[in-house]
């Protein structure tokens, strides 16, 4: 009997649905991070005011989205003509957002609750999941896993070293670097980027502290991280096991230019015949133009991996765990959600 083996890989888009099912998202907008009133590790003012390059930038283009002002850190010009050094300004918001979803984590885990939907779909294909890619900074995914006893390895110097690969190629807020001795305080009293050490995970309870070197790409960002070897290690044993999957499941994806050349490569690792699911109520249509000839499923409820009738959406057969069998028309997708519908 031949089981599923599925491939996860998450956007902002999970924490978008917890987001929304905890009610969590009328504070903690993950589109919205800059009106998040982050205060300073141990202190009681806002972490923004001790981040004078950062916080200037955010008031000059205060009326921009908040992912667009992220996107004039990557413009030197626009640094340049505001009198700002765009390195320091883009280390300030690596040390925000560190710090910002380090807070919304915490608040996450307050929340967490085993009747979200995409909790229950997880769990139902507890057995069946044999490696995961996040770009989120949270800890959302890892708690699912925590919760369900699923091991999970993203190259940290103090773990196990088994359990299904995890890769955070653009940083997690439970990462800091290794090897270098620094007492970082706000406003910030050196510069420390881009050092390429190992790196170790650290406890829940000790987020909330100002990182020796914060591990976060900036939204919009190029990845800087791509060739650090705990990126390149976790991300080898990722498409290893991306060779042999039945199933990759995309959930809550944005696509943006800077993201596409990881999304392509694990769609380009996939074996022709993967069934590959869109999990988003608006797919990216640039996305969907990259899959073209492969079979893909869209789910587009915004009520995460269910039906219309609220039941939620299987990639095995329930009574055996099997693979559920392939449509007759050879379109590549399962009978029950090809020519069945």
């Amino acid at each position: 009997m031949t089981k599923p083996k599925i491939a996860v890989v998450v956007g902002n888009g999970l924490s978008i649905s917890f987001g929304y099912f905890s009610k969590l998202i009328d504070q903690w907008n993950t589109q919205k991070p800059l009106s998040w009133d982050i205060k300073c590790p141990q202190r009681d003012d806002l972490l923004i005011d001790n981040l004078p390059n950062f916080k200037h930038l955010t008031q000059v283009f205060a009326d921009l989205p908040d992912f667009d002002i992220f996107l004039k850190l990557q413009d030197e010009a626009a640094c340049k003509s505001l009198g700002l050094n765009i390195r320091n300004c883009q280390i300030e918001a690596r040390h925000y957002l560190t710090i910002a979803f380090s807070n919304y984590t915490t608040e996450q885990m307050k929340y967490f609750s085993k009747d979200w939907p995409w909790f229950k779909w997880l769990l139902l294909h507890r057995e069946n999941i044999t490696c995961a890619f996040s770009l989120n900074y949270d800890l959302l995914l890892e708690r699912c896993f925590d919760e369900m006893k699923i091991l999970y390895n993203s190259m940290q110097m103090n773990g196990h070293n088994y359990g299904i690969p995890l890769v955070k190629p653009h940083g997690s807020v439970d990462f800091e670097i290794t090897g270098i001795k620094a007492t970082v305080s706000y406003p910030l009293n050196g510069c420390i980027d881009m050092n390429h050490t190992e790196i170790y995970r650290l406890n829940k309870e000790n987020l909330l502290y100002p990182r020796t070197q914060p591990l976060c790409i900036i939204p919009n960002e190029n990845n800087k991280y791509k060739y650090f070897q705990w990126v390149t290690d976790a991300n080898n044993a990722f498409e290893q096991e991306l060779k042999s999957c039945t199933h990759c499941i995309f959930i809550g994806i944005s696509y943006f230019e800077c993201d596409r050349p990881e999304i392509d490569t694990i769609v380009n690792n996939l074996p022709e015949g993967t069934e590959i699911i869109i999990a988003n109520p608006t797919p990216p249509q640039e996305f969907l133009n990259t899959l073209i000839g492969r079979p893909v499923l869209l789910w587009e409820s915004n009520d995460g991996p269910v039906n219309s009738k609220g039941d939620l959406i299987t990639l095995k057969n329930l009574a055996t765990g099997a693979l559920l069998r392939k449509c007759f028309c050879k379109s590549g997708k399962s009978y029950q959600y090809c020519c069945a519908v």
